[in-house]
């Protein structure tokens, strides 16, 4: 048997996998074991990795660590260390779990995009914001504003760019509760018109599982 290399060598990853070991490369140290991405052979003598795949997967390396620094923290990594990884995990078992990693990531992005996970991020951001998002005032939540554009364009309710724009999610929101007044006079009161509030939130939920 080989003699133990502290550092692991990765280099039979496929690209995205790799993107993702190398751009948690230098950040912080897994269970004290440090991940490094190398060109050239690892254990099974692969060499399939050629230079220029590499040199995209460090550009891409820097890319992602500059993402890292406005998304995780040094401390939220070591957390994911922590949790995850630990001393005496050998080469194939830190494999195993990153590939984990990367499925759950997946499945998540995945889950994301799904019309009632989008509906519970807009819930969230109301309840934090004292039930309501108000697109009536300019500095409205450009986050929640653009769950709200997105989630009227899935019921065809508004037809322009999910960029968080409070005007147009103003304009979106205020002509889909006058088209529901018109249904249903008085519903919404004209005081709360441009307000995303419970009422608002339930008649969205009902246009989809309509839909």
């Amino acid at each position: 048997m080989a003699n133990e290399d502290p550092n692991v060598t990765v280099a039979r990853f496929n690209y995205k996998q790799a993107i993702v070991v190398a751009a948690i490369t230098g950040a912080t140290t897994l269970g004290g074991t440090w991940l490094t991405l190398k060109p050239g052979e690892d254990s099974e003598n692969d060499s399939s990795a050629t230079s220029s795949e590499f040199a995209d997967c460090q550009q891409e390396n820097s890319n992602l660590k500059a993402s890292l620094e406005n998304s995780l923290s040094f401390t939220s990594l070591t957390d994911i260390s922590n949790t995850h990884f630990s001393n005496g995990l050998n080469k194939e078992e830190v494999k195993g779990v990153i590939r984990q990693l990367i499925s759950t990531s997946q499945q998540y992005e995945k889950d994301s995009q799904h019309y009632m996970h989008k509906l519970f991020r807009l819930k969230k951001h109301m309840l934090t914001n004292g039930g309501n998002i108000n697109v009536r005032v300019s500095n409205a939540n450009q986050e929640a504003c653009s769950l709200i554009q997105d989630l009227l364009k899935g019921i065809e309710y508004y037809k322009g760019s999910i960029d968080g724009n409070v005007e147009s999610t103003r304009a979106a929101v205020e002509d889909f509760q006058k088209k529901l007044n018109s249904y249903t006079p008085g519903y919404f009161d004209e005081r709360n018109i441009g307000i995303v509030g419970k009422k608002t939130f339930n008649a969205i939920l009902e246009h989809y599982e309509r839909s």
